[in-house]
């Protein structure tokens, strides 16, 4: 297997320009202008912040479990998963560079509403966000535990491949094969992308229209942009590293026949549990903060934090694919030996 893909080289050069072209514009766009806001000036430490929210955002646990997912997903399909973290950073980014691009231009009927708890934005993205991201990952868990109970499956039976077939019969295998269906390629997590985005009610998010609408008194709507390329930027590349990495480990899993009975299974479960459990709190926190449910174990469960759990998510893997590799490395030394002998 090939150490860079060219999509990976492609994810990583889009990584790199969007880099320089929000760098560069901070250093000659809004650096000159030394603008202030009372006794504080617009320079290194805002544009830092806007980067580091954005990296933040990108280890968000529903973003870590959708990339996670359908790289898995696609991979099970026999496709180059490296870019669906860039893209699915693209289409969250594009609702966060407009909304800004409404604040920065004044837009009273979008700035009004930021951060207050009851207004008619904050109750649509309080309910929107969590409930499409918790039903995507619940849809995704369900496509790759088909793929987990199909690879068993061949695997009793002393067949080959990795068990990836669409599943017929009854409302939620049709969900399950819509699913499948739909993400058939990593561009199409753009529109996923989206969709997370138009929830936006995380505190990076929130922080980010804050700043931006501050730095849109002060200096022109072109210089105040800045702030969310920069946000953009720093989420691309974590997204998009996130992607080119997973999507290497799951490679790694599946590539040959004697890795796949034990490694794969492992991954797919890790998949499975991870989207599970994202999708299961998201889906509760909504009960309970739109609907009004007021059950213990539901209450329990939205209350779950899960501010790590993308750290956690992406450490775990990591362990996972270098636990695998060492096993890999230990069986295959000895048949080289034997071999030499």
């Amino acid at each position: 297997m090939n150490r860079v893909t060219p999509t990976a080289r492609r994810v990583l050069i889009t990584i790199a320009v969007l880099l320089i072209v929000g760098w560069a514009l901070f250093a000659g766009v809004v650096l000159p202008g030394d603008y202030q806001a009372g006794t504080t000036t617009f320079g290194i430490g805002l544009a830092l912040t806007a980067f580091v929210l954005g990296m933040r955002h990108a280890f968000d646990a529903d973003h870590i479990a959708a990339i996670d997912n359908t790289s898995r997903k696609l991979v099970a399909d026999g496709q180059d998963p490296s870019s669906v973290g860039l893209w699915f950073a693209l289409g969250h980014s594009t609702v966060v560079l407009v909304a800004v691009g409404l604040v920065t231009a004044g837009v009273g009927a979008l700035t009004s509403q930021i951060g207050v708890d009851e207004s008619p934005l904050t109750i649509f993205t309080g309910v929107w966000g969590p409930t499409f991201s918790s039903l995507f990952l619940l849809a995704l868990a369900a496509v790759n535990l088909t793929i987990l109970i199909r690879l068993f499956g061949r695997e009793r039976r002393g067949a080959a491949g990795d068990g990836h077939r669409p599943v017929t019969g009854g409302v939620v295998s049709a969900l399950i094969a819509r699913t499948s269906a739909t993400l058939d390629a990593p561009w199409r997590m753009f529109v996923v992308g989206l969709l997370f985005g138009l929830g936006f009610d995380t505190a990076s998010t929130i922080a980010l229209l804050l700043i931006a609408g501050g730095a849109g008194i002060v200096m022109p709507w072109y210089a105040a942009m800045v702030l969310p390329l920069l946000f953009t930027a720093g989420m691309v590349m974590c997204d998009g590293l996130n992607s080119i990495i997973t999507a290497r480990i799951y490679r790694w899993s599946a590539d040959h026949p004697e890795r796949r009975s034990r490694y794969n299974a492992t991954l797919i479960s890790i998949s499975v549990a991870v989207a599970f459990t994202v999708g299961t709190v998201g889906l509760c926190g909504v009960l309970v903060d739109a609907a009004g449910v007021r059950w213990a174990p539901v209450e329990a469960i939205a209350a779950t934090n899960l501010d790590s759990f993308g750290l956690i998510i992406v450490a775990v893997l990591l362990l996972a694919w270098f636990t695998s590799w060492v096993f890999a490395r230990l069986q295959r030394t000895p048949s080289v030996s034997a071999r030499r002998s």
